[in-house]
């Protein structure tokens, strides 16, 4: 299960590489994890550009233009791929979104436990867990902080 410093890890990478990147295409391989009150995720997807990724707790967000978002709760098994086009595709693939040049961002999930809205900004609030956390594990720690030298220092003193 993905954890708050893994999706910020994920956040970072993906915002390196996807940030102002035209999606061309969407396959919907498995639609059982898709939640799409946006519109038709196929249709609706396509031509938009992928602005920034957040995170919120355990969620994803990315940020699309034209006022929509992808909401990721991977769960236990959700994962996120970032890989060229000829790469295999796994049987665990839900859906895939194809960039520029020759680049995917695929929605990993072996057992179908995680679930991807698709969504504009009024309806992000009505996304299950999104906005029932509690405070951020994350907010206001620096990474000087989780050091082992700053710990053992705390731990001693």
């Amino acid at each position: 299960m993905p954890e708050a410093p893994d999706l910020e890890v994920i956040k970072t990478f993906l915002n390196g590489r996807v940030q102002r990147q035209q999606i061309s295409s969407a396959r919907v391989l498995k639609p059982t994890v898709l939640r799409s009150p946006a519109g038709d995720f196929s249709n609706d997807i396509q031509g938009r550009t992928l602005n920034l990724v957040h995170r919120r707790g355990k969620f994803l967000l990315v940020e699309l233009s034209g006022d929509r978002w992808l909401a990721i709760n991977p769960m236990l098994t959700g994962a996120l791929q970032y890989c060229e086009s000829k790469a295999r595709v796994y049987k665990k693939t839900c859906f895939v979104l194809s960039l520029a040049e020759g680049w995917e961002l695929r929605y990993l999930d072996d057992r179908q436990m995680g679930k991807v809205y698709y969504v504009n900004q009024a309806q992000l609030a009505e996304v299950p867990l999104l906005n029932e956390q509690g405070p951020d594990v994350l907010e206001g720690i620096t990474f000087e902080e989780c050091r082992p030298s700053a710990i053992m220092g705390h731990i001693g003193g």
